[in-house]
């Protein structure tokens, strides 16, 4: 199964991202990595965010592969009790899921912020 993950983060940025990016390679084989995209904060006043998609491979199924992404998140220090649109330390979403060419999930993401289509359509 092909997952593709956006990733963001606006405190700590690069440091988050690359904990993310070390997290990610544990679980996934024969990762792309996107180019890093700064962009305002949408929905809340706040720091600049760095946005990126990373795609693998992984035998896990969705929810599976959601709980580890939350707790590699809360890793980070996510602070869950925040409001929707706020400052965050780490936020990975699976946007894209495909298996054999076929679309098994696919985020309405791509289509409302260009932070996550922008790099999404490099690696696909």
């Amino acid at each position: 199964m092909k997952y593709f993950l956006s990733i963001g983060s606006n405190i700590e940025a690069m440091k988050n991202i690359d904990f993310a990016i070390y997290e990610l390679r544990l679980i996934l084989s024969n990762i792309e990595i996107s180019s890093y995209y700064k962009n305002r904060a949408v929905g809340f006043e706040g720091d600049d965010f760095v946005n990126l998609v990373i795609a693998g491979y992984s035998y896990l199924d969705f929810e599976e592969l959601n709980i580890k992404l939350k707790k590699i998140e809360d890793s980070s220090g996510r602070d869950r009790s925040a409001p929707k649109f706020s400052a965050r330390t780490l936020d990975i979403d699976i946007v894209l899921q495909i298996d054999d060419d076929e679309i098994l999930f696919e985020s309405d993401e791509i289509s409302k912020y260009d932070f996550v289509s922008k790099p999404l359509k490099e690696l696909l």
